[in-house]
């Protein structure tokens, strides 16, 4: 038989001025304050007290109360902190969950599926660019990306004062499938280069980023991030990642990071730590007016170039007047590149100006760098570091393709050179052993050093002997010529120090090669050594 009808349970209900004492589990309505209670029993049924106990609900005088937030500190409620004075100090639930922002609260998915364009640059620009609030610092909150790829078909564009913090590389992703860079800077009221600054607008300044990915996946090769009339940008622990294979040819389009500037507004002070730049045709590609950028920490890999510096700067155009300057890289390392790691690019036209005072240090250059892709011994292999203006340096960088050459024993023609160029090449010091009683032996070589300068500062110990000298070389098509002047304490150490030029079978190289020849005394000498080329 079908029940067509069940009868209602009914518990108390009405006023909070007619609540009853209710029975043990009894519940109880109070309507006109919508609260509800449950009896307690009896204190011989083992309740701690005779009442009605209320059932916390949005209407519960206690409510409020209990969604309130007090910090605690770190011992939590075993011995807790006073915030306030002499008393707590108390916040809504609301207000605390709103000291930082998620990107999802604006409607991002982060599924690898959804397009986010619309709701990453809504939170953007709620909280950074908003008319009503642009200048109030307290808009300026930190948005997070929690991990996840995050869709996107056009370029994110980052206005000032932006904090955007992600989970990590390869953990939180922006993947951009547009013909256009993954993000921009932008002014405060939403406009773009060519605009930015108009109407007395906020430049892009004070953006932190980290822990992301900014990732184009545009067949054609697209950029990263292009850094427009911007100054003070900080990334940290973030990747830029396109799709250029290795082998691949130059894309003047595929850009890891790019500038772009106004003469009036120039970009200035952007640093990049612990980041990762890889699968762009060009890893770093600045042309435009800009100073003061460092790379610390840094990896670079998978490129036609690494950092290309100054090849459009004309000296004329807006924005490129005056080109890069102060670029330092510091403790960075760099495989995969086809041509050259780093690239100062100079034309004839622009003789006497352009890209400046461009420092590498202490990088690790491996052997995959300046051989199109080839390997050791490339009849194309070009040199690491180019530098074709003035006042550029490299200082304690390791290069391992050379020390692969010299280690097999291979023995190329006009090898191509560490740093070709305009600038100095500062190595670390070196120690070997000279042994007792040998002619001629090789020390060091220096490839592709006509029309350049070295320097030798070195000191021999050999038992009770020591010598402390420089070796100064002139190397040209014409010839080497060298001088050594050293002083020793005591005697003679026994070492004579001599420079020449390598020879490849019944052919002349423009390599040179630092020998040494030691008499006979029953003891082996030290010799340590540090290197300067001017190139």
């Amino acid at each position: 038989m079908p029940i067509v009808q069940i009868s209602r349970i009914q518990h108390r209900r009405g006023k909070r001025t007619d609540l009853p004492q209710l029975a043990a589990g009894e519940l109880g309505w109070v309507i006109d304050e919508q609260r509800l209670f449950i009896g307690n029993g009896t204190i011989a049924d083992g309740a701690p007290a005779v009442g009605n106990t209320e059932i916390v609900t949005s209407g519960a005088s206690s409510f409020t109360t209990a969604l309130n937030y007090v910090y605690k500190g770190y011992l939590g409620e075993a011995t807790p902190i006073t915030t306030g004075s002499g008393v707590d100090f108390q916040r809504t639930l609301q207000q605390r969950l709103d000291d930082t922002v998620s990107v999802k609260a604006f409607g991002a998915v982060g599924d690898n599926s959804t397009d986010d364009t619309a709701a990453i640059q809504r939170a953007l620009d709620e909280l950074y660019s908003n008319i009503a609030d642009q200048d109030d610092t307290r808009s300026r909150r930190t948005l997070l990306f929690p991990a996840g790829i995050y869709k996107i078909t056009t370029s994110i564009t980052i206005p000032p004062y932006a904090h955007l913090v992600g989970e990590g590389p390869d953990k939180t992703v922006i993947e951009n499938s547009g013909a256009n860079p993954v993000a921009v800077t932008e002014d405060d009221d939403g406009q773009g280069f060519g605009s930015i600054g108009n109407s007395g607008a906020t430049l892009p300044t004070q953006i932190q980023i980290s822990n992301i990915t900014f990732k184009s996946t545009h067949a054609s090769g697209h950029g990263g991030v292009s850094i427009d009339n911007a100054t003070k940008l900080y990334f940290h622990n973030c990747k830029f990642q396109g799709t250029y294979a290795s082998g691949g040819a130059d894309v003047s389009t595929s850009k890891g990071v790019t500038v772009r500037s106004t003469t009036a507004l120039p970009c200035a002070n952007i640093y990049f730590n612990h980041c990762q730049f890889t699968a762009f045709a060009r890893l770093v590609d600045f042309s435009y007016d800009v100073t003061n950028i460092r790379f610390n920490d840094c990896d670079f890999s998978t490129a036609y170039y690494g950092a290309m510096l100054g090849e459009t700067m004309d000296g004329s155009t807006n924005g490129l007047t005056i080109g890069p300057r102060d670029i330092q890289f510091t403790g960075n390392s760099w495989s995969t590149i086809g041509q050259q790691a780093i690239y100062v690019k100079q034309s004839s036209s622009t003789t006497g100006t352009g890209t400046r005072n461009v420092i590498s240090s202490g990088n690790w250059y491996a052997s995959t760098v300046g051989n199109n892709f080839e390997g050791i011994g490339s009849i194309r292999e070009v040199p690491v570091l180019q530098f074709d203006n003035d006042e550029c340096t490299s200082t304690m960088d390791f290069f391992e393709r050379s020390d692969l050459r010299r280690s097999d024993g291979s023995s190329e023609l006009n090898a191509a050179p560490e740093l070709q160029g305009i600038g100095i090449q500062e190595k670390a010091i070196k120690s070997i052993t000279l042994t007792d009683a040998t002619s001629g032996a090789t020390i060091n070589e220096y490839p592709a050093l006509a029309g350049k300068g070295l320097r030798i500062k070195y000191k021999i110990v050999r038992g009770t002997l020591d010598r402390t000298g420089e070796l100064i070389v002139s190397a040209s098509t014409n010839g080497v010529n060298y001088d050594d002047t050293f002083t020793e304490s005591g005697s003679d150490v026994g070492v004579d120090l001599t420079v020449d030029q390598k020879t490849d079978g019944s052919s002349v190289t423009n390599t040179v090669v630092l020998k040494y020849t030691t008499t006979s005394t029953g003891s082996d000498a030290t010799l340590d050594y540090q290197t300067t080329i001017i190139a």
